[in-house]
Parts: structure tokens; C-alpha cells; sequence
């Protein structure tokens, strides 16, 4: 009989996980199982530690995770305890949004990323809008560009309805895998980057370019959908690249809205911009 050759395959041992870590998983497997439901109560901590064989402030570490992703809430009292939430997107975005906060903040993503990013899911959003979009969600868009006609309203308030125009076409794409990390992007940079390019800013421009995402949205084109936020980030990253937003060398939001924000001002004959 031939001699078989040893094995190449490396075995590598597996992680341990941290006892905080087992509880956490448990208790979101049973979440996720259904042996969990909305509105049940665990375990007090001092049940859970003796269960789990730890002490009390692991238990504490565990559920204190778990409420931070919206998982579960800790009422404090004599009658309170640690309660399942009623699960969805709303704990994700958050915590993604810090997450990519952070990264823009030690420069580990680029505002250029982000706008390309956002370029990719916002189009992809009005596509599938002109597609599934309910009447209701429809006369939502129509009322954030009708309100931001109003040439009283404030900076701060028109930017408002900025922000408001592109949820409710995200939300009316009905893909949450897609409306989450919009909706994170949305936070992290447009609020700093619009306030960076506002004197640049048209509104009758960008009302105009809002009311053509609306046209074919509400005339079910999906490709004309696409084309008509295609149009409007590239006139938004036009000012971008005029406020020296885009530049080649990685900068944080932070910092470059900072230098453009002055320069913007200081071409337009404007003061400096509010934060």
C-alpha cells in the first residue's frame, strides 16, 4: 500500500470568545430564533450570572452592548429589568453612522469616497422608487420641494428640506439594505457639506433639479430617475471641487469643510458660514 502524504492543511485555533461575548450571542440567538420576543423580560443580572457562571458586571457589559444596538432596554427600578426591543433599522443606522464618522474623522475614508458612494445608492434609490413608490410616498416628496420654495425660509431650514427630499425617495425605494447606509452617509456628511457649499448654492437650482427627480418618479421612469440624481450630484460636486472639498490629498470632513467653508464666503462677499 502506497504511503499517503502528510496534509498541508494548517489547523488554527479558533478565537475564545470573552464570557461578555458568549452572554451577547445567546441572548441575540434567542432573540433571533423567536425564543425571544418583543417586550419580553430577561433574566435578572443575578439569575444570568449564576446561569452563565460569572459575575454580575459581565452580565452588566453583555446587556449594555446589547442596548446600544437598540436590542434591548435596561429600566432601572425596583420594577424594571432588561426588556426585548421590537427590532429594526433604526439602532443599525446609528451605529453605522458613528462608525463611519469615526473613519472620516482619522481620515480612513475620503469625502471623495463618501460622495461616490452616495452617488451609487442614492441613484440606485430613485430607480427603485419610480418603481414601488406608494401615492402617499409620493405626495411626501412632492411636499419638501413645494415647502422649499418658500424664499423666507432660512438657510437652515431649506437645507432641512434638502435632507427630508432625499429620505422619502430612500424610504419610498422600500430596500432597507439600501436606505440604512444612505441614511448613514446622509448623516455623516451632507448636513457639514452642504453648510460648506452654501454660499455656492442655488436654490432654484437644486429645486429644479429636485422636481425632475419627482417628475420621474412620479411618472414611474426608473432610468430617467437615475439620470436626474446623476445630474444633481454632478452639480453638487461641481461645488464640491470649487470649495476644495475634492482635492487629491485625504483630508476629514471636518477639516475641509472648515478652509472651504471661509473661501466660499470670502468669494461670495459673505460672512462666515453658521454652524
Amino acid at each position: 500500500m502506497a504511503e499517503r502524504q502528510e496534509s498541508e492543511v494548517a489547523f488554527v485555533p479558533l478565537p475564545v470568545r470573552q464570557p461578555a461575548d458568549q452572554i451577547r450571542l445567546t441572548i441575540l440567538e434567542a432573540i433571533v430564533s423567536g425564543k425571544l420576543e418583543p417586550g419580553d423580560r430577561l433574566p435578572s443580572e443575578h439569575q444570568q450570572a449564576r446561569a452563565f457562571k460569572v459575575g454580575r458586571s459581565v452580565v452588566r457589559e453583555a446587556l449594555r452592548s446589547l442596548a446600544q444596538l437598540g436590542l434591548i432596554s435596561v429600566v432601572p427600578g425596583r420594577h424594571g429589568g432588561s426588556f426585548v426591543n421590537r427590532l429594526d433599522a433604526g439602532p443599525v443606522e446609528r451605529s453605522l453612522r458613528e462608525a463611519m464618522d469615526l473613519l472620516v474623522h482619522f481620515e480612513a475614508v475620503t469625502i471623495a469616497e463618501l460622495v461616490e458612494a452616495r452617488r451609487a445608492i442614492e441613484g440606485m434609490c430613485a430607480s427603485l422608487s419610480a418603481l414601488r413608490r406608494t401615492d402617499n410616498e409620493l405626495a411626501a416628496i412632492g411636499e419638501t420641494i413645494e415647502s422649499a420654495q418658500d424664499d423666507s425660509l432660512s438657510n437652515d431650514g431649506w437645507l432641512d428640506l434638502d435632507i427630508q427630499f432625499h429620505r422619502a425617495v430612500a424610504h419610498s425605494a422600500h430596500n432597507r439594505a439600501l436606505i440604512v447606509p444612505l441614511a448613514a452617509l446622509h448623516g455623516v456628511a451632507q448636513p457639514r457639506l452642504n453648510q460648506a457649499i452654501l454660499p455656492l448654492l442655488s436654490r432654484a437650482r437644486v429645486n429644479s433639479q429636485h422636481r425632475a427627480v419627482f417628475d420621474a418618479i412620479s411618472a414611474r421612469e426608473p432610468e430617467a430617475a437615475r439620470l436626474a440624481v446623476e445630474r444633481h450630484l454632478d452639480y453638487l460636486e461641481s461645488l464640491y471641487r470649487k470649495g476644495g472639498l475634492l482635492s487629491r490629498r485625504r483630508r476629514s470632513v471636518a477639516g475641509a469643510v472648515a478652509t472651504s467653508g471661509w473661501r466660499a464666503a470670502r468669494e461670495s462677499g459673505g460672512d462666515r458660514p453658521r454652524r
